[in-house]
């Protein structure tokens, strides 16, 4: 990522990255019917580590919506290959700390389960320095980010959606963990074509725990 001081205010940088979407399912139904304190306790149990996962997998968190993250994992240097794979494991760690370790914790206070989604696409966007002297942000420009966007919501129950330009960039050995997905609102077509762009569900799993992915509390 570049650093943002090397963005000027209202200038931005192309690159090739990756954009990940992760959220909670229903969150504000489970909001309200958690209370404040349940609520909060929820989120500090989740929302550190997905941001800890991320930065491990030299990710770079665009925004906290809440309940939700959205990152960029990329560099001027790196090249497509690496940046997908490192985003999957990203998204397959995500998913295996939610599962196996933070739910069951959530359990062990009388929470129930989360569910959560993941979507992920990348491709050529612009790296944007948005705002005034003294508070300006970084901001992501591009297809991409919409897409990433809509397939975190036809994501399955603690699922993850890829686009396409990832699929292709993943190794050909995680082809096999792919399954086309089918949405009646997915219109994306490839840039001045009429051919489909295809998105799909990622269904591979780590095969056994990581020692970095046991969560201290």
């Amino acid at each position: 990522m570049p650093d943002i001081e090397q963005v000027q205010i209202g200038s931005a940088k192309k690159m090739i990255a990756s954009i990940i979407f992760f959220d909670l399912m229903d969150f504000t139904l489970r909001s309200a019917e958690l209370g404040n304190e349940n609520t909060l306790l929820t989120l500090n149990l989740i929302i550190p580590q997905v941001i800890y996962i991320i930065k491990y997998w030299k990710g770079e968190i665009e925004k906290n919506t809440g309940d939700g993250v959205m990152a960029i994992f990329g560099t001027e240097t790196r090249n497509d290959f690496l940046i997908a794979r490192d985003t999957i494991e990203a998204a397959m760690s995500i998913r295996y700390v939610m599962v196996n370790e933070i739910n069951s914790r959530l359990n062990n206070k009388n929470i129930s389960s989360f569910g959560f989604r993941i979507g992920i696409d990348m491709e050529d966007l612009l790296i944007a320095r948005v705002g005034i002297q003294g508070t300006n942000f970084l901001t992501v420009i591009g297809g991409a980010a919409n897409r990433a966007s809509k397939l975190q919501d036809y994501a399955k129950p603690n699922g993850i959606c890829i686009g396409e330009n990832l699929y292709r960039n993943l190794h050909p050995k995680l082809h096999s963990f792919c399954e086309q997905g089918t949405h009646k609102d997915w219109n994306w077509n490839y840039l001045g074509t009429n051919q489909p762009y295809r998105f799909f569900h990622f269904n591979a799993d780590w095969p056994e725990p990581k020692e970095w992915l046991k969560i201290k509390f």
